[in-house]
Parts: structure tokens; sequence; C-alpha cells
């Protein structure tokens, strides 16, 4: 059973990788979007809230996917 946990727990990991790489650029699109009609911009703000969320998806997809290795022993992030 705990297999099955396992299992589930690194599906829904992935699952949810998905989402941290839309979420960011569609909200940072959409206040681009809205400061470009405010100000007149167009398409400057829009472009750049677009490329600004791309990044941060991109580092929250590589932060949840990639392996830290953080406290663990061996790991090399020690001085000693």
């Amino acid at each position: 059973m705990p297999e099955k946990r396992d299992s589930l727990a690194d599906a829904l990991k992935y699952a949810q990788s998905g989402t941290m790489l839309i979420a960011p650029m569609l909200a940072l699109g959409a206040v681009g979007l809205w400061l470009d009609r405010r100000f007149g911009t167009k398409p400057w703000l829009l472009l750049a809230g677009l490329i600004v969320g791309m990044i941060g998806g991109f580092v929250n997809f590589l932060r949840l996917v990639l392996p830290t290795g953080g406290g663990r022993p061996g790991s090399g992030g020690g001085t000693g």
C-alpha cells in the first residue's frame, strides 16, 4: 500500500508542474494586458508580463522537478 501512495504522490507532483508553468504566465500576462490598456503601451507590457511569467514558471518547475539534496548526507552541500 505505501508503494501506491508514493506513486500517487509522484503523479500529483508532476501533474502540478503543468499548472506551475502556465499559471504565472497567465496571471502576469493578464496584468500586462490591463496595464497596456490603461497606459496605451500595447503590446509591450503584455510581452513583459508574459516573459516574466515564463521565467517564473520555469523556475518553479525546476524547483519542483529537480532533486535538491537539501540536508542529505553526501549531497555535497556541507563544508566538512
